[in-house]
């Protein structure tokens, strides 16, 4: 998690300069795919966990229900439910992540798209006071 947010403050810390757009530009492009990749991988894990999720739970829920008025039938219920946590977990971490990458893709148009007006005025600015 320490990486990811690294990522984030190094891209929004900094503005670069007017002069130096395409290699900022090339920069984001670069930090935002690379968080793409990550998020299909943490996608192909939150799929993995579930999956493992499914098998684990399934068998409790069987051995739950043949011990119904035991100790033994809580017990397998209760794992049961911690396991459908720990997977609705995962999925809600996954969302965050998700959403944080999406936001900052739009964050980072934005801020490049004001930075190419700021250089076409001042181009502009230049060109007109000549």
């Amino acid at each position: 998690m320490e990486r990811n947010e690294s990522i984030s403050e190094r891209l929004l810390s900094r503005l670069p300069q007017l002069a130096n757009i395409a290699a900022y530009q090339e920069e984001v492009t670069s930090l935002l795919a690379e968080n793409d990749r990550r998020l299909r991988r943490n996608k192909w894990t939150v799929v993995r966990v579930w999956i493992f999720v499914i098998v684990i739970s399934a068998p409790f829920l069987w051995m739950a229900g043949t011990h119904f008025n035991t100790a033994a039938g809580n017990w397998f219920l209760g794992l049961v439910g911690f396991w459908v946590l720990f997977g609705a977990i995962e999925v809600a971490k996954y969302e965050h992540n998700q959403s944080r990458v999406e936001l900052l893709k739009e964050l980072k148009q934005v801020q490049l798209q004001i930075l190419e007006l700021h250089t076409r005025l001042s181009k502009d600015g230049t060109a007109m006071s000549k």
